[in-house]
């Protein structure tokens, strides 16, 4: 065309022109691999056999016993045959899942291993069952399984394990149901019905003035009339109303036996004084009849008059007539008189000073006015030990004491004396002993385990009482104490040995009678109680264990004594007081035809004294002693004056009474300890020279 351009390499004038092009002609097909399916078949069913033959050899045999039986198994492993009860299995990690009906399923994983014949147990838990409570018409009946709480019937207590528990079911009013119920479990329910049987009677209450309110044990439940449900048992039924007197009645009620009380006569209710007295503590009678100590409320008989005495030691007795309307309230107010008694007081030197009850009254002898009532009298002067006495006096009837004051030398010269007497009579002797071996050997007969055998050291002079504080002696200190009976046998005597008195107060009855004689209090008190003890102080005390064990059993020739007499079992005649055949019906073991002439205590000193001039350190009564209780007699630590251990719940007790009779109690070595009042034990005093 003209005008275009020829492209490269074109030569000017040339032209394309078609080529000349001939499919080729038949000649050889192409050739296809095609499988044969017979072949392929054949291989496959021998490459399952080469397969099945190798699981055979290399598998195990491995049986599983199931609970329950029918515990559905799968396994999770590609090659697993099982053949009945057996399954075969590849060694190595199986991952077991059991499952049954109404149990828990389980997944375990198990490790087969080479050997033939491998047995798995598996145990599934059951599904925990519920119970089912139904008390019928009793409302409110409260549901407990194995102790717990639950709710209140009808209920359903859901969750419980199988096997046995225990249920109960109570309810006000009604006797407790308590039965052992079997939980199957599983997931199901189980009903059980409770018949609670009643356990009240009707009691039919009617009273005059009506609406009178009915109380059963103090609790509120009706008014009169009414029938009203009381619980069996012993019960106390009461009626009260508004200006009358309660009506009150013991019942003994049986479970549906009905009770009727129909004419409950209320009576209109008495007046009310509030008495004082000045001094307060007066002892008070109405018409005769002892009402107590005030200040005290009394109720009056309305309508007439009533005679009120009032008495107390030291006063004059006053008496009032009053005549009250019933439900008044009012008060009465009483001031007593003081008797006076005359107690002319002698003292010397002519210059010392008198104090009663610690305040000071006169200078010289005089003649005092006092109230009768026990006062403390005391003389002291500068330079001399001060003195003091007790004294009650009584009107219209003199009284003389006499005060001989000693320097302080005389007094310690004269306070080193054999014997020495208290300001309320008793004896104590000077003993200064030595190194001696206390408890008892191992093969000795009747010995017990806390009666170590050891050696002790006792350096510090002392002086032990005689005789045993007597009930006369213990009631200067505590006027109201008393020690009682055993039976018909009176322990309570003057001159019988005090009993049915704690540690705690002998103790402070020798800080007492330290304070009566001037000298420093052994024992400690706060708050009305024994807290320690000063080891340095000379006041009055109970003796140590030791010192008591070295006056009962060492003699004079430094032999020990095994019994409070010479010589083995039994006792001579006379030997002391001790559980003889009177005391038969009283205690449970006696001394074969042995009587000492006395059922219970004996007064101090009615047998013969023992090697150290001491009586009773075997019979009549028992003996606190200043120690705290441990198995070992002394403290090992300090076997020089022991005082036993620092601190303890019980304290020793020392020496028998007349309630033992046998070989273990009598020996002198025997240790006991308490901490409670006997009827059989009592004390002794002791006080450190210096």
């Amino acid at each position: 065309m003209s005008g275009e351009k020829p492209g490269p390499g074109a030569t000017d004038g040339a032209r394309i022109r078609p080529a000349q092009f001939a499919p080729p002609g038949p000649g050889r097909p192409r050739r296809h691999f095609r499988a044969d399916p017979k072949l392929v078949a054949a291989a496959a069913v021998f490459a399952v056999f080469v397969l099945v033959i190798w699981f055979l050899i290399v598998a195990r045999s491995v049986s599983v016993i199931t609970t329950p039986p029918e515990a559905e198994i799968d396994i999770s492993s590609l090659l697993h045959l099982r053949i009945g009860a057996h399954h075969l299995l590849l060694p190595g990690e199986h991952e077991f899942a059991l499952s049954a009906e109404g149990h828990e399923p389980l997944r375990e994983a198990i490790q087969v291993g080479p050997d033939n014949g491998q047995q798995f147990e598996f145990k599934l838990q059951r599904l925990p069952g519920h119970l089912v409570v139904d008390a019928g018409a009793v409302e409110g009946a409260r549901v407990i399984v194995d102790g717990e709480p639950r709710g209140s019937a009808p209920m359903t207590v859901r969750g419980l394990a199988h096997g046995e528990h225990v249920l109960e079911v109570t309810a006000d009013l009604y006797f407790p149901h308590k039965e052992t119920v079997v939980i199957e479990g599983m997931d199901r329910e189980q009903k059980v019905n409770v018949a609670l049987e009643p356990a009240w009677a009707d009691v039919r209450v009617a009273s005059n003035p009506e609406q009178a309110e009915i109380l059963v044990d103090d609790a509120p439940v009706g008014r009169t009339p009414a029938t009203v449900r009381v619980p069996e048992g012993e019960r106390s039924l009461r009626v009260r109303h508004a200006g009358f007197k309660d009506w009150e009645r013991t019942l003994h009620v049986v479970a549906g036996e009905a009770m009727e009380f129909p004419d409950v006569a209320l009576e209109p209710a008495e007046a009310v004084v509030f008495l004082a007295s000045e001094p307060p503590g007066a002892g008070t009678t109405v018409n005769g009849e002892y009402r107590g100590l005030t200040p005290l409320e009394l109720a009056l008989a309305p309508g007439r008059p009533n005679v009120i005495r009032l008495f107390k030691q030291g006063y004059q007795s006053a008496t009032r007539e009053v005549s009250v309307k019933s439900g008044d309230n009012s008060r009465l107010s009483v001031a007593l008189q003081p008797e006076l008694g005359p107690v002319e007081v002698r003292v010397s030197p002519a210059d010392a000073e008198i104090y009663v009850d610690g305040v000071r009254r006169a200078t010289g002898s005089q003649v005092l006015q006092l109230t009768a009532l026990r006062h403390t009298v005391e003389v002291r002067r500068e330079g001399y030990v001060s003195r003091k006495q007790e004294v009650t006096p009584h009107a219209g009837l003199p009284q003389l004491v006499r005060f001989e004051l000693m320097s302080e030398a005389q007094a310690k010269a004269a306070a080193v004396q054999d014997l020495i007497e208290t300001p309320d009579g008793q004896s104590l002797k000077l003993f200064r002993p030595g190194e001696f071996s206390m408890g008892a050997s191992r093969r000795e007969p009747g010995r017990r385990a806390n009666e170590t055998l050891r050696t002790v050291k006792l350096q510090r002079p002392f002086y032990l009482g005689t005789r045993e504080v007597t009930n006369g002696q213990f009631r200067k200190f505590l006027a109201a104490h008393s020690s009682g009976r055993v039976e018909s046998h009176s322990l309570d005597g003057e001159t019988q040995p005090v009993v049915q008195v704690t540690w705690d107060q002998a103790a402070q009855f020798c800080n007492w009678l330290s304070q009566s004689a001037s000298l420093p209090g052994f024992y400690k008190v706060e708050g009305g109680q024994v807290t320690g003890f000063n080891r340095a102080a000379t006041g009055y005390r109970l003796p140590t264990e030791a010192e008591w064990e070295w006056a009962a059993r060492v003699a004079g020739s430094g032999t020990q004594l095994k019994f409070p007499w010479p010589g083995e079992m039994p006792p001579p005649k006379g030997s002391g007081n001790f559980a003889d055949e009177t005391a038969g019906g009283i205690v449970g073991m006696v001394l074969y035809k042995y009587d000492d002439g006395f059922t219970v205590t004996a007064p101090p000193g009615s047998f013969p004294a023992g090697p150290n001039g001491l009586y009773d350190m075997g019979g009549n009564a028992a003996e606190w002693v200043n120690d705290f209780y441990d198995v070992a007699a002394v403290d090992p630590a300090s076997e020089t004056d022991p005082l036993g251990p620092p601190r303890g719940e019980f304290h020793v007790i020392r020496g028998s009474s007349w309630a033992h009779g046998s070989v273990t109690e009598l020996r002198l070595s025997y240790r006991d300890y308490g901490k409670d009042v006997r009827p059989d034990l009592g004390f002794r005093i002791a006080r450190y020279l210096e």
